[in-house]
């Protein structure tokens, strides 16, 4: 009798660090149509490709032989998948932890919710301002405000060991209002808030001087939405450490974790459904003239290429001295 086949090696990056996180693109259908969305694009391209059933299971047990111990789901709405659940729970019998990001869509739906919530740990729940005058315009979607809150009450009800955790796509729209937005995460029980600035991709890119904010303006806001929490941790995703005075520590890009995101990529001839392996969080970012000097330069993944085309960098200061 033949011998199974041996496992095979774990990915290890330039620096040594395993791979351990997976990102699925489960679904690329979302009921949303955020103004910032980065995933805009690839939805509209690639709503023809669903992803079937089979491809996510091989997907799963490839990444689980090589080590991988953490799923997050993301599309689109992941939810809106046919086999949602049985994603998760094929992930937990590979002996994964899961999570995903949602607008909130189906798990304020209690019977839905009562069958998804005990299959994750972790729930990251997109925010965008401190009521629905502010947080619909941004989602394109009337009611979508009310449908996010009710549904991380819905979570914190049914699940109290689910992780709740809010991002907050940091936009013109909601830059003043961030302190009340980071309150009313924290009052709903998040444990984790992410400030993120718009990626310059999608619906994004071409409109990024009008949804992102510029990087005086960032220094000013951001030190004071760290200050406003109490319990939640705070995490800003996409903003040079410079700009978060005494509280750089809390850029994401030191508590970024390696992974694999798995989603439909574009070949000549063909499309095929691929891990792309990020070890940094590089991705559409540089470090710009005021980086030379600054001390967190390897810590510190810069600013988005198109802020730095069209925006004054002259409130980036470098850093000194070490992490703290």
């Amino acid at each position: 009798m033949s011998a199974p086949d041996a496992a095979p090696p774990p990915w290890i990056g330039p620096d040594g660090q395993p791979m351990r996180r997976l990102e699925l693109h489960l679904s690329y259908r979302c009921p949303q149509r955020c103004w910032f969305c980065s995933e805009a694009e690839r939805m509209r391209r690639d709503q023809e490709f669903p992803v079937t059933w089979s491809r996510v299971r091989q997907t799963l047990h490839i990444h689980a032989r090589r080590g991988i111990t953490s799923l997050h789901l993301t599309g689109g709405e992941p939810t809106v998948h046919p086999r949602f659940t049985d994603t998760l729970s094929a992930a937990r019998t590979l002996g994964m932890r899961t999570s995903m990001g949602t607008n909130g869509y189906r798990l304020r739906d209690a019977s839905f919710a009562r069958t998804a919530l005990p299959l994750l740990d972790e729930v990251m729940f997109s925010l965008h301002g401190p009521e629905a005058s502010c947080h619909d315009p941004q989602t394109g979607t009337e009611g979508s405000f009310d449908r996010v809150v009710e549904a991380i009450k819905c979570c914190g009800d049914l699940s109290p060991r689910t992780r709740r955790q809010v991002n907050v796509v940091v936009t013109q729209k909601n830059i003043d209002r961030l302190d009340e937005t980071v309150r009313l995460a924290e009052s709903l029980g998040a444990q984790m808030v992410l400030l993120s600035n718009p990626t310059p991709e999608g619906a994004a890119e071409a409109r990024y001087a009008e949804i992102a904010v510029d990087f005086r303006t960032l220094a000013q806001r951001l030190p004071a939405a760290a200050r406003v929490a109490t319990e939640a941790v705070i995490r800003f995703f996409g903003m040079p450490a410079c700009l978060l005075g005494d509280h750089a520590v809390l850029s994401n890009d030191l508590h970024w974790d390696p992974r694999a995101t798995v989603e439909w990529v574009h070949r000549p001839g063909k499309v095929v459904f691929e891990a792309l392996y990020n070890w940094q969080p590089t991705r559409r970012r540089v470090h710009v003239k005021a980086c030379e000097s600054c001390s967190w330069n390897s810590l510190c993944a810069g600013v988005f290429d198109v802020a730095a085309k069209i925006f004054s960098t002259a409130a980036l200061r470098p850093l000194s001295g070490p992490v703290r």
